[in-house]
């Protein structure tokens, strides 16, 4: 458990003191009655695909549901009338915690609520089997987001059986061109493809990336290479947040039982690449083991 005592202490701290302990009992209950159902556990960074392949994950099985953590901040945030973005900035100023008057304006924002530390601890009592609306009406989840698979890996170590942890990835540049087609279309994406060099393979690139896409003869192209750049800004801050949080990084692929890169496939493709390592855990019969 070292590996987790600060993702512990979090949560005693600000969910309660019981919060693990209540975790454990999940989990213990839920294999002591044999109500404890699959898992599959995606994560990674915006625009790799990851929700796409969720969701067709979630109907491929029979009984499956699928569960967004992007959804659970956009719910939350717009309960208090911020944006994801605005939240995700407010949440950073408050783990960073440099002066003392922004963190108190932030938190006045955020409603006194650290939404990352209550939406992470909502998912560990989803895959602890604490939704007893999952466990009774479905026979597997897929849950997806950029935590998942951590919180996964501590409740494996309070016992929880039957994940499947896949972590989803793909270059800055397949990102833009998927970032453009979100934003203004398939049309204007497939220019970009065809005018965007190869070179950017990862993010160490993506001030140059931004760049090259502005000059794209695209209509309002400098606003969506500006939008673009915020985008990715986001991932990377909620990443470091997650680092000061919790001391664990969810792009550290030691969490992960596989690794899908969505680079240049299409989505049918990554599909076959994770049914087949997922037929090769027998997950058809542990699903069925485990709803007799």
């Amino acid at each position: 458990m070292s590996k987790y005592n600060i993702i512990c202490n979090q949560y005693k701290n600000y969910i309660g003191k019981n919060s693990i302990d209540h975790l454990k009992q999940l989990v213990e209950i839920n294999k002591v009655n044999n109500t404890s159902i699959p898992c599959i556990l995606l994560g990674g960074t915006q625009l790799t695909g990851k929700s796409t392949l969720g969701k067709n994950l979630a109907k491929h099985y029979g009984g499956g549901h699928f569960y967004s953590v992007g959804g659970f901040f956009r719910e939350a945030a717009q309960s208090i009338g911020l944006t994801i973005a605005e939240q995700s900035r407010l949440l950073r100023i408050v783990q960073e915690n440099l002066d003392q008057n922004s963190v108190d304006d932030a938190l006045k924002r955020l409603g006194g609520r650290r939404m990352d530390i209550e939406m992470d601890y909502k998912t560990c009592e989803i895959i602890a089997g604490g939704d007893k609306n999952s466990q009774q009406l479905y026979k597997y989840l897929v849950i997806e987001g950029r935590q998942p698979a951590i919180m996964g890996t501590l409740l494996e170590s309070l016992g929880r059986e039957d994940l499947i942890k896949i972590y989803v990835t793909c270059s800055a540049r397949e990102r833009a061109i998927r970032f453009i087609s979100r934003e203004i279309g398939e049309e204007y994406a497939q220019q970009a493809d065809k005018y965007l060099s190869n070179n950017y393979k990862s993010d160490e690139s993506l001030s140059s990336l931004t760049n090259e896409i502005s000059k794209l003869p695209i209509p309002s192209i400098k606003s969506i290479a500006e939008a673009f750049q915020k985008n990715q800004n986001r991932d990377e801050d909620d990443r470091k947040r997650y680092i000061d949080l919790y001391g664990l990084d969810y792009e550290d692929i030691s969490y992960y039982d596989i690794c899908i890169d969505t680079t240049g496939n299409t989505a049918e493709t990554n599909f076959k690449k994770a049914t087949e390592y997922i037929d090769r855990y027998d997950f058809k019969n542990r699903i069925n083991k485990n709803n007799m």
